[in-house]
């Protein structure tokens, strides 16, 4: 199995409206984003997917929440912003943004500081 990963971050602000605790309070962090690509075969050129490609895609689907209001942005709109749901949120728009090679996605894992993590993780390989 060969895997490679990125990472990136944004600035956001949520609150957590099903939620009793300091977290349902307006507040921000600054997310951490790792995103992993596996596969047991390499492409011709010797690479999982090229770190280029998969840094835009990250990228691009970051930047639609850098500097927001997660409840105000769908699906936080209808879903809790939290850890989790982000993180499945990004896998499945950067899954989407990588056409037919976003079947390597393997996981995104999300930190909102440096000691907490949550993650959204494929059941199965390609």
């Amino acid at each position: 199995m060969y895997e490679v990963e990125v990472t990136a971050g944004f600035s956001a602000a949520h609150r957590l409206r099903d939620y009793k605790g300091k977290c349902e309070k307006l507040h921000g962090h600054n997310y951490r984003v790792m995103i992993v690509a596996r596969t047991n075969e390499l492409s011709p050129g010797g690479m999982v997917i090229d770190f280029v490609e998969l840094k835009k895609v990250a990228g691009a689907t970051l930047e639609r929440l850098d500097h927001s209001f997660l409840n105000d942005l769908e699906p936080f709109d209808r879903i809790e912003p939290s850890a989790e749901n982000i993180a499945a949120f990004l896998f499945q728009e950067i899954a989407r943004g990588l056409g037919d090679r976003g079947g390597l996605l393997h996981s995104v894992s999300v930190w909102e500081s440096d000691t907490s993590r949550a993650a959204f993780i494929r059941d199965e390989a390609p």
